[in-house]
């Protein structure tokens, strides 16, 4: 539920923002400190919440891929004092006619991997020789390319992507529904429950809290009665990452809000660290939610 939260406003630029372990990681971050290459989510959330506008510059150079690797590319040429420009593998600027730079290194990006699953050891031997334990896939980083200015060759004009976003759409493809708002008493800016979701009409960030009530039905916080028992979040943690996916999709779109936004987490996490697996859950719903939204393309 997105009400008002009572708690002090504090600089959300201080790096214990997402708890100590993240803040640690990111006093090296402004010289290209290498916290980000190794794929800690919550580093690249602490970037993206402290760094106004790297979001969406970041959809603008690199939309073809997740709103995670956006991120960690963003963070990776920068930390290589390189501006934000596209971005290809060894093979795929070779195509375009053009060729990677001698000593440029390429930056890393998670990547699905096919893992073969270990076999039931109890199984007869005949299954494990042949492989019945099946596959699965993982994300793991891989280091496979280059930025546009570590490459020579060929004119290369890149394509202007604008983010585009529509809610109607998103809801429909995500199959939620908006209601007439219920709480009309107290503080209450919007509420989600199994799948429907209800805005204040005196909210005055409908956006923001419309996504962030999304959210909560994306990451499955509404479902609790489905959900397993370690599974089950603090509310805290909750709302901590439906505002977190609320943040980075007001950032991508450039919509206001998004100081509000920082707050608002701040205040649930009250010094509590956010956990990498929150972190990596909320990227992963404001990818839905942006895919889920966007335009047909034809």
């Amino acid at each position: 539920m997105n009400a008002q939260s009572n708690h002090p406003i504090t600089d959300t630029t201080d790096p214990q923002f997402l708890g100590p372990e993240a803040g640690q990681q990111a006093e090296g971050q402004a010289g290209g400190g290498q916290a980000h290459e190794l794929g800690d989510m919550r580093t690249i959330l602490q970037a993206a919440l402290t760094q106004p506008g790297v979001m969406n510059q970041a959809y603008r150079a690199f939309h073809n891929y997740s709103i995670g690797n956006q991120m960690l590319a963003a963070l990776q040429l920068f930390g290589k004092g390189l501006p934000l420009a596209p971005i290809a593998s060894f093979n795929a600027w070779r195509e375009k006619g053009r060729f990677v730079k001698k000593g440029e290194k390429a930056i890393s990006l998670f990547m699905p991997i096919s893992v073969k699953r270990r076999a039931d050891k109890d199984a007869p031997a005949e299954s494990v020789e042949a492989g019945e334990g099946g596959t699965f896939s993982m994300f793991m980083l891989r280091p496979n390319w280059f930025s546009l200015n570590q490459t020579e060759g060929d004119e290369f004009t890149a394509e202007s992507i604008t983010p585009a976003w529509d809610a109607v759409t998103a809801m429909a493809a995500l199959d939620i529904i908006e209601e007439p708002f219920e709480h009309l008493q107290g503080n209450h800016l919007g509420y989600a429950r199994a799948r429907s979701i209800g805005l204040n009409p005196m909210n005055p960030l409908k956006h923001k809290t419309r996504i962030h009530e999304m959210a909560h039905v994306v990451l499955g916080h509404t479902a609790i009665a489905e959900m397993h028992d370690d599974e089950i979040l603090t509310r805290q943690i909750e709302e901590a990452e439906a505002e977190g996916v609320a943040y980075l999709l007001c950032a991508l779109l450039d919509l206001p809000g998004q100081a509000e936004s920082r707050f608002y987490i701040q205040g649930w996490l009250q010094g509590a660290a956010l956990p990498e697996k929150s972190a990596k859950r909320i990227f992963g719903a404001a990818d839905r939610i942006m895919k889920a939204g966007q335009p047909v393309q034809h």
